[in-house]
């Protein structure tokens, strides 16, 4: 089922080549730093990386919509870990959790170079590293639902700085393992990332 999802994620992403000889239509490249942690597990920040391709088609003057295909990691720092006859937290570890991304981003320039963008991901799990536990698959959810805010400048030749806010909208863990350092056990844990970086149109 998770490489259907795959495939077809590439193939949508590749369906939109045609497009580059009805409309404006640039390829490249987008790479950045990520700040990321998890919603409501007591844990810190966790920087790591970002790097893919998009696919930008300038649809109208002040409008560009960009597909993107992204490796993602993500996660957090000093988890805590929760002992299972215990239920209390029993020592702390560092997760990560990778991501192949497929996005569809809108981008709406205000003025020349500066814009804002929203748009949502489809998060698909392709590796994880969890040492205190031996998650199966299924402990650890495949996909995740996600939405980007976020503002950017393009300079003249392609070239474009960018800020992001990401936030997951299923829960990272499938709420299993986590209960006893919940602020509320009633809450998911999302997944939560900033992103800096940088992008280039060819």
């Amino acid at each position: 089922m998770r490489k259907n999802i795959l495939l077809l994620a590439v193939v949508a992403f590749v369906a939109a080549a045609p497009l580059y000889a009805q409309k404006k239509v640039s390829p490249g490249i987008r790479a950045g730093v990520n700040i990321a942690t998890l919603s409501n597990i007591d844990a810190d920040f966790k920087t790591d990386f970002y790097a893919g391709a998009i696919l930008s088609l300038n649809l109208a003057q002040r409008y560009t919509l960009q597909p993107e295909l992204i490796y993602t990691r993500q996660g957090a720092n000093s988890v805590a870990f929760v002992d299972e006859e215990t239920g209390q937290p029993n020592g702390h570890e560092d997760v990560t959790i990778q991501y192949l991304s497929l996005g569809v981003v809108n981008k709406f320039y205000f003025v020349e170079g500066f814009h804002g963008l929203v748009g949502p991901s489809l998060d698909m799990k392709i590796g994880k590293n969890f040492p205190r536990i031996d998650f199966d698959d299924d402990d650890y959810g495949g996909v995740d639902l996600g939405i980007a805010l976020g503002l950017g400048y393009t300079l003249p030749f392609g070239l474009t700085v960018e800020g992001r806010f990401k936030t997951g909208l299923l829960d990272a863990f499938n709420n299993d393992y986590f209960l006893g350092i919940f602020d509320d056990p009633d809450k998911v844990s999302l997944n939560r990332v900033f992103q800096i970086g940088l992008s280039y149109s060819f």
